[in-house]
């Protein structure tokens, strides 16, 4: 006994197809046991009274609903910052002749580039310490004399609350001049060491 009622149109034909076999009720018409869909002469899917009539004669295809992802927003790594120090000899002596120990005012140099750094909120990835002589005197004795002078920068901010452990430190002897060293003056500016500070900005929490 059917549980769904035909309409009177397509009575005729169901009715036929239920003396040769059986027709079962389906979500968009009626099949036939078989498995093939019953359509009346013109070609339209035969459905119940309370149906609906699907392309295919099949049943309604029920999308799945959309699941939408999260969206992550990855907020832009911080710009390294730089400070550079040329701690150069042309407003006065660094060092004392032909030694590596710091002048009282190169002392007070180093000092406020430290401060100044420390206070930037900066905290310092790579500090690059690099020494340079003037071309007086052999270049194997400047060599290992702009080594020292930057082992002795190095250890200064080191003792100022610096990062030693970040720091590279190398000499370059008389190999990078930035003046004439022809002259007194260009020999006070090649007599230096070049103090390099990168870092990340601290985040505030």
């Amino acid at each position: 006994m059917f549980t769904k009622k035909i309409s009177s149109l397509t009575a005729v034909s169901v009715f036929a197809l239920l003396l040769s076999g059986t027709a079962l009720a389906h979500d968009g018409g009626w099949v036939a046991s078989g498995g093939s869909v019953l359509k009346d002469s013109s070609g339209k899917c035969i459905k119940s009274s309370g149906g609906n009539q699907f392309d295919g004669c099949g049943p309604a295809k029920v999308e799945p609903p959309k699941v939408e992802k999260p969206v992550v927003v990855t907020p832009p790594a911080p710009k390294p910052t730089f400070h550079v120090l040329n701690l150069n000899e042309a407003a006065g002596s660094n060092f004392k002749t032909d030694s590596s120990e710091l002048s009282d005012s190169a002392r007070a140099t180093l000092n406020d580039f430290s401060h100044k750094v420390k206070s930037s909120g900066v905290a310092p990835t790579a500090i690059s310490i690099v020494g340079h002589t003037d071309s007086r005197g052999s270049k194997k004795y400047n060599q290992a004399l702009s080594e020292r002078r930057a082992e002795s920068v190095a250890s200064y901010l080191a003792a100022q609350g610096m990062n030693r452990d970040v720091m590279r430190v190398s000499g370059q002897g008389e190999m990078q001049p930035v003046a004439d060293n022809a002259t007194k003056a260009g020999r006070a500016e090649n007599r230096r060491v070049n103090i390099h500070v990168q870092g990340q900005r601290k985040v505030q929490k």
